[in-house]
């Protein structure tokens, strides 16, 4: 479990003024970007590709079966998932009480001798289910632990005061701990016993974040930290009864106390990690909660770590993007599914066993929340039977591959970079601009990517991609516009929309992760300031422009209207080579965008009309690199196209992936954008995922979904590389298809996909 769960956006507005976004990142926090994905793509290694394939079942200690009455059953478990197919259990060796015997923590009143990890590796192992305990990383313990049985654990919230307490899950209220107590060296006991006296295979950590669950200001008054900061700082932590009384010097004292808090957990981490590896070659796995996280993360700890767990997930396309934002780094990625059950109501819901499916398309390993309730309800197994086995049938379509680098979308999170012309038109931010590319070429069909900023920094991961897509994005160092122009001169391709790269940062760097931000007081940060040029103007060839006269009058008259009535348009113009694009011809709506100027080198490819045909301002515009191609957009078509699935928007996307990119794409499919698709390689082997998400595509998460319609006569076009064949077509799911041969190409017919379909195939010489 997570103690930072702050709302997205309001944390996003306290953060000095949205400049906690990617993209609006000050130096340190880019510099933790690159430490976490900088160093290139990482394989898997042998001994770890079981995480690829894992299909997870999560046994939590907050709750049933183990709070308020102990009713575990590890047989029961073992049956359970073997009847399901799973294969990995993530069980609990801590919860509000330890689960295990040997340790310094206090166990449940009814446990008595019971030994509930040792129980459940004798369950599973003959089973070939994988165990992997979970250590929870400074959680909070029951009340009665920490101000009974061993005080000396305690967080002093106050001086002279005691823990933060708060209810959590059923039974007795939870306590909050520090590390700087004895808590540290139980802790510490707790894993070499769990490492060296368990058969296990992996191990798995909540997050490794300093002030875990304490309330504002994030501070503690035991003797460890008042006696161990002072040695380090000189200085003593400040307490007020409220926020508002601390003076510019104690926030400044706190600060310092949260980033050396900070070092204090990173050097655990490490003698964690050294105690582990010692005994046993595992992978070690920890909680990251989201992928913003990843952004804020001190990069000392994903450095010391192996995989990492989501928590949280929104929607199928946040699925999809958040797992392959993980993979692009080469990490294994468990992300839970089924997150709205309740501990003892099994939910049977569709939507359950298709976030399974596009978890696993992505390659992640899916790990199923409240699982144990599986294991009363009898008649809701086959939710998770039939993704689980089809699964079961085919681990090597799923270990230790990657997802095929073709387009990527440069992640992003953060506030509007500019004003919205009207408050009822969509929003045009960071967020929803890079989620709306990504959104575009997953309904399009096209072979997608999401990759953490740091992809900008890493020439030999950049340059494994044919194009590499920059949704508004506002901020890129030096260092990273020029290693943009070196892929593009190298032939990659370029796609750059509204007002990306157009600013500049201004102030000091980010001090401290960004997750201690809600703890304590904001510290100056840097500010985006505008720019009168883009910094990419050398790629993209275009420049700001401003409005004056006549052309600012029809601009503000098209502008400032209702968006029923808006009237400005997106529209080809005629000569511009966008290929049998659908949407040329037709008109698309502009909303917000950026007004800009055509340099030398360029072309206008689509302009921006009032009307049916009168041209305002320039709105696509094409440029050439070396050997590359770079096209421009003005208008923020990515972030109106999330918030209202225009199909013409996406198609504007897609004709521009395809004029960008140096190669054609590795496939096409002929089918409904309710229609997933993934394409995982290793070697020769190939796997095109298909996973029917048929319904609303802004959908509401964790709801129940009692039918999927079928979609049919499926068209598959497989692309043959440049002097190689395909050969070995088969799919995982058993049903009839017709494969034809076109030449440079191979076409599959599927008569039908329900939920899930796969073609596996591979090429050869």
């Amino acid at each position: 479990m997570d103690g930072f769960h702050p709302n997205r956006r309001e944390f996003l507005k306290a953060a000095a003024l949205g400049s906690v976004g990617a993209g609006l990142m000050g130096p340190r926090v880019l510099a933790q970007q690159a430490a976490i994905g900088g160093r290139g793509f990482r394989a898997l290694p042998p001994a770890m590709r079981w995480l690829q394939s894992a299909r997870v079942f999560l046994v939590d200690a907050y709750a049933y079966p183990f709070t308020p009455d102990l009713e575990f059953d590890a047989q029961a478990l073992a049956e359970t998932m073997a009847d399901v197919k799973a294969n990995v259990v993530r069980m609990a060796t801590m919860g509000k009480y330890a689960t295990i015997q040997g340790v310094a923590f206090s166990r449940h009143p009814q446990q008595g001798q019971r030994d509930l990890l040792a129980e459940t590796v004798a369950a599973c192992k003959p089973r070939g289910i994988r165990v992997v305990p979970y250590i929870s990383t400074m959680h909070k313990l029951a009340w009665s632990m920490v101000t009974r049985d061993y005080p000396q654990y305690a967080h002093v919230s106050r001086p002279g005061g005691g823990p933060a307490r708060s209810p959590f899950g059923s039974g007795e209220d939870h306590g909050t701990v520090c590390w700087n107590t004895p808590y540290r060296q139980a802790y510490l006991d707790l894993v070499e016993h769990v490492v060296r006296d368990y058969e296990i295979d992996g191990i798995y950590f909540d997050s490794w974040g300093a002030c875990y669950f304490w309330p504002r200001p994030g501070t503690c008054y035991c003797d460890g930290c008042r006696k161990g900061f002072a040695a380090s700082t000189g200085l003593e932590i400040p307490f007020h009864e409220k926020l508002g009384d601390y003076t510019p010097a104690e926030q400044a004292a706190i600060r310092r106390y949260h980033a050396w808090s900070q070092d204090q957990l990173v050097g655990i981490l490490g003698e964690v990690r050294r105690m582990v590896k010692r005994h046993r070659d595992i992978p070690l796995i920890y909680n990251i909660n989201n992928p913003e996280r990843l952004l804020g993360e001190d990069p000392r700890v994903p450095a010391q770590l192996d995989a990492f767990l989501y928590e949280r997930s929104q929607s199928m396309l946040h699925r999809a993007e958040g797992v392959s934002l993980a993979r692009a780094t080469g990490l294994a990625v468990w992300p839970y599914v089924s997150t709205r059950l309740t501990s003892r109501v099994a939910a049977g819901g569709l939507n359950v066993q298709q976030e399974i499916f596009v978890t696993a398309m992505f390659g992640g390993g899916p790990i199923v929340y409240s699982a144990y309730q599986f294991v009363r309800k009898t008649n809701d197994r086959e939710i998770l039977r039939r993704p689980f086995g089809i699964f079961a049938r085919h681990e090597d379509c799923f270990q230790g591959v990657e997802n095929h680098p073709y387009v990527a979308v440069v992640w992003g999170a953060g506030g509007a970079t500019g004003p919205a012309h009207h408050p009822e038109r969509p929003t045009a931010d960071v967020r929803s601009s890079t989620l709306g590319a990504f959104a575009a070429c997953i309904r399009r069909h096209i072979q997608v990517a999401s990759a953490l900023p740091d992809l900008l920094d890493d020439p030999a991961r950049l340059g494994r991609y044919k194009v590499v897509y920059l949704a508004g994005v506002p901020y890129l160092t030096a260092q990273q516009i020029k290693n943009l122009r070196d892929f593009v001169a190298a032939g990659g391709g370029l796609v750059v929309s509204r007002d990306c790269s157009l600013w500049r940062q201004e102030g000091p760097p980010l001090d401290r992760p960004v997750h201690l931000f809600r703890l304590g007081f904001v510290p100056a940060a840097p500010r985006l300031v505008r720019q009168e040029r883009f910094g990419l103007e050398e790629l993209i060839r275009v420049r700001p422009a401003a409005l004056i006269g006549e052309q600012a009058a029809l601009v503000e008259r098209h502008t400032s209207d209702h968006p029923g009535f808006q009237d400005l348009y997106l529209r080809h113009r005629p000569g511009a080579d966008f290929g049998n694009a659908s949407w040329t011809g037709k008109l698309v709506p502009v909303f917000d965008y950026e007004p800009v100027a055509v340099l030398d080198g360029a072309v206008v490819a689509a302009d921006i009309v009032a009307g049916e045909s009168q041209a305002v301002l320039p709105g696509i515009v094409f440029s050439r690199h070396g050997k590359g191609r770079v096209a421009y957009v003005a208008p923020a078509l990515e972030s109106v196209f999330l918030q209202t699935n225009l199909r013409e928007l996406a198609d504007v996307v897609a004709s521009l992936v395809a004029w960008a990119s140096p190669e054609p794409a590795p496939y096409a499919v002929d089918a409904p954008d309710g229609l997933i698709a993934n394409l995982t390689v290793r070697d020769d082997l190939r796997v095109l995922h298909l996973t029917n998400w048929t319904g609303d595509k802004l959908e509401q998460p964790g709801l129940n979904e009692s039918h999927l319609a079928p979609i049919e006569n499926v068209r598959v076009r497989l692309r043959k590389p440049p002097g190689r064949r395909i050969e070995s077509v088969s799919l995982l799911v058993d049903a009839p298809f017709e494969q034809k041969n076109l030449g440079d190409a191979v076409e599959i017919t599927l008569p039908k996909v329900e939920a899930y379909q796969a073609i596996r195939f591979t090429c050869c010489d």
